[in-house]
């Protein structure tokens, strides 16, 4: 009896832990605000959420339905948009998708595939997004700079090396602290000198919040392979 007890209560402690929020990816400081990407074990409730550093205020982007079981490895924050790009990372994984939030219609639209499984480095300028791969060629030397046509064109320039766990731009600053890459526990928001905490779970949604968006599919499938 003892045995199962113990059994049931591993099993308990297994759910508990799917079912807890955390943070898998968080943007660049942009305008005073960063977005995070937040997941959970119910694909509903995943979510990319922005934070005002100064006044605290949340914003939901939604959450695009054909990344629910992606893995979200890079955001990038910029004027007129949100550029995400997700990967399945199970077994040999596949190709990574770009996503493009338009933040005036606050739709999200499919951009096509990225043509490099490995990357750390990501880089946009104007209308070109631009990774450094790891990826070997025949030739068993590595790819370098991917390139890849984005649908719009950037008014800011924007480099990071991934994973974002930092970042600043001005008196706002960010870190995301706890758990393990890619499983954050939490994110540490200043802005001057306040600063505030705010858990993974309270960043995510309420399990009856409306959180898909249209998807807009592109026929930019891009880069040849």
């Amino acid at each position: 009896m003892k045995s199962l007890l113990t059994g049931v209560l591993f099993v308990l402690a297994g759910l508990q832990a799917q079912a807890a929020a955390v943070i898998q990816s968080a943007s660049n400081v942009h305008n005073g605000k960063v977005v995070v990407a937040v997941d959970i074990s119910d694909p509903a409730r995943r979510v990319f959420m922005e934070v005002d550093a100064k006044s605290g205020r949340k914003e939901s982007l939604g959450f695009p339905n054909d990344l629910v079981s992606e893995d979200i490895m890079a955001v990038i924050s910029l004027p007129e948009y949100v550029v995400v790009l997700s990967q399945w990372t199970a077994g040999d994984g596949k190709k990574p998708k770009v996503h493009e939030y338009v933040r005036s219609s606050k739709i999200w639209m499919a951009a096509g595939e990225l043509n490099c499984l490995s990357f750390d480095q990501i880089e946009i300028e104007k209308s070109e997004l631009r990774v450094q791969c790891a990826d070997e060629n025949k030739e068993g030397t590595l790819v370098g700079t991917v390139k890849m046509a984005l649908d719009f064109t950037s008014k800011t320039a924007v480099k990071a090396t991934l994973p974002i766990q930092e970042s600043s731009a001005g008196p706002v600053s960010f870190a995301l602290k706890g758990g393990s890459m890619f499983k954050w526990a939490a994110l540490d928001l200043k802005s001057g000198k306040a600063k505030k905490t705010y858990t993974a779970e309270d960043l995510s949604l309420s399990s009856d919040a409306k959180i898909k968006k249209t998807i807009k599919i592109k026929e930019t499938i891009g880069p040849a392979e």
